[in-house]
């Protein structure tokens, strides 16, 4: 089949992407992606993928079209803001890869120069030139973000109510506060009325 007569569309691309990267054991796809025809692919407009567990929207755009660039990457974006991915992929693929044999695609698409943009929910490193090894590293690096993120956020939640809830325990019993400040040396502040007894003694 010839690509000249059907215009391989992004749709195509997408889900070779997707199968390439399956092949690579970067992510998990649907059956219905990684077993797809050239006729079916066409018919997936949307490829979710799954990546360590985390719901990944891939967005293409070919390279011919006008703005590809930014259509891609505010793709990648309205699937993270939308609810529908933790992470989005945008990609421009080169126009070339509209022309030739189907059975050739995905090696050609493996070795093609592309545009990559990967957003999450916290990150969106704007679109980098790159390739499917590129692209492979750059989910990497989105996935390490979000998993720190997700613990230090988690380890600050978690301090945050132990010192509320040690805080309510030392407020309700006032022996524990003042035998607290004498065993780390704290000095005792003076009531209230007392330091303003004393600010009129001064005056």
């Amino acid at each position: 089949m010839s690509g000249v007569s059907n215009g391989y569309r992004q749709e195509v691309f997408n889900v070779l992407l997707a199968q390439l990267l399956q092949e690579r054991g970067v992510i998990s796809a649907p059956e219905n992606v990684v077993k797809a025809t050239p006729r079916q692919a066409r018919r997936i407009p949307d490829v979710i993928v799954n990546f360590y567990g985390l719901r990944t929207a891939i967005e293409g755009e070919v390279g011919d079209q006008p703005d590809a660039q930014a259509k891609a990457v505010e793709s990648a974006r309205r699937r993270v803001v939308e609810g529908i991915a933790h992470i989005g992929v945008g990609v421009v693929y080169p126009a070339e890869l509209r022309a030739g044999e189907f059975a050739d695609l995905k090696e050609r698409l493996a070795e093609s120069p592309l545009w990559i943009a990967v957003v999450t929910e916290d990150e969106e490193g704007g679109i980098v030139a790159g390739s499917v090894d590129d692209l492979e590293r750059a989910l990497r690096t989105a996935f390490e973000h979000l998993v720190q993120e997700d613990v230090v956020a988690k380890a600050v939640a978690e301090l945050d109510a132990a010192v509320e809830k040690f805080a309510a325990v030392v407020m309700a019993k006032p022996g524990v506060a003042g035998r607290l400040a004498q065993t780390l040396d704290i000095r005792d502040l003076p009531a209230p009325e007392d330091s303003a007894a004393k600010q009129g003694e001064l005056d």
